[in-house]
């Protein structure tokens, strides 16, 4: 994948999977952690493992330096079963949030690097998959965003998801078809923006290449409230929701970046002087703009 995609990886998910230390459920009864990381092998929504499944999952999990909350120390093997145990049979929880599985009904955690690591390691794994696949043997020369939206996808669902229309599309270039057919479901909560977001960035694929631009930098458009907000976190302005809405958490934000930048503190995410300053410190760290 381009470097800019790789550096870009953790402000993407961040404010789409959130960032958590402990283990919990997703909406499916998986065991996740960290950033949006499946710790959990079971073939079935909402089910209990098999034996196999239980074990492929606890060396899924060992994967990860687990500590232990009240002292800091490496957790044993069996610490991290007992753990994941537990988490697992709280179904009951699953459709709460991950709040929910917050200490104490966990003691254990990992710390931001060790998910940092993790989140790499498994972003790589994803993209030697979807090198094997069909329509994605030219992933290497796409345009960062197809690579991005791609990625996106994989790791919502899985780098194995079967979309054949859509790997016709990529496998052809064709990203406003790659657009057309990158949605996938539950389309609820942050999967909303996900789709949103991958189909943003495979239209900016296309205008990427149409105009001979870059194909290893990412492209961000700043002409709208959804994608100022992209350009705010891109900026390290959260926490911040990529929701489209302009409301007080936007504004705030933008006031925020406004003040930092001697500009006038008026929240308007349309505001020219502040739409054009955005553009340049995304240009400054190697961001194509469109929008400005």
């Amino acid at each position: 994948m381009h470097q800019s995609v790789r550096d870009y990886w953790i402000s993407f998910n961040d404010p789409l999977e959130g960032r958590v230390n402990f283990m919990y459920l997703d909406v499916k009864g998986y065991v996740s952690t960290g950033i949006g990381n499946k710790i959990d092998q079971t073939a079935r929504d909402y089910s209990a493992p098999t034996a196999q499944e239980r074990a492929d999952s606890l060396a899924a999990a060992g994967r990860l330096r687990w500590l232990v909350n009240d002292t800091g120390t490496d957790a044993t093997s069996e610490e991290i079963a007992a753990e994941w145990d537990t988490v697992k049979s709280r179904m009951d929880l699953a459709p709460l949030g991950h709040g929910r599985f917050a200490p104490p009904l966990t003691r254990l955690h990992v710390d931001n690097d060790e998910i940092d690591r993790h989140v790499f390691e498994k972003l790589d794994e994803m993209e030697s998959v979807l090198l094997g696949r069909t329509g994605c043997g030219e992933f290497a020369s796409w345009p960062a965003n197809a690579q991005l939206a791609t990625l996106s996808m994989a790791w919502a669902m899985g780098p194995k998801f079967r979309f054949p229309k859509f790997q016709g599309h990529v496998g052809s270039r064709n990203w406003v078809g790659a657009a057309d057919e990158c949605h996938f479901t539950p389309d609820v909560g942050t999967i909303i923006i996900r789709n949103k977001l991958d189909r943003a960035h495979f239209l900016m694929s296309r205008d990427v290449e149409d105009q001979g631009l870059p194909l290893e930098q990412i492209a961000l458009d700043v002409s709208d409230v959804f994608g100022v907000q992209g350009a705010l976190l891109a900026l390290g302005f959260t926490p911040l929701s990529q929701d489209g809405v302009d409301g007080p958490r936007t504004q705030g934000k933008v006031k925020e970046f406004q003040s930092a930048n001697g500009l006038g503190e008026n929240g308007a995410f349309d505001d020219p002087d502040t739409v054009a300053a955005l553009a340049a410190q995304l240009s400054s760290l190697g961001f194509t703009v469109f929008g400005a």
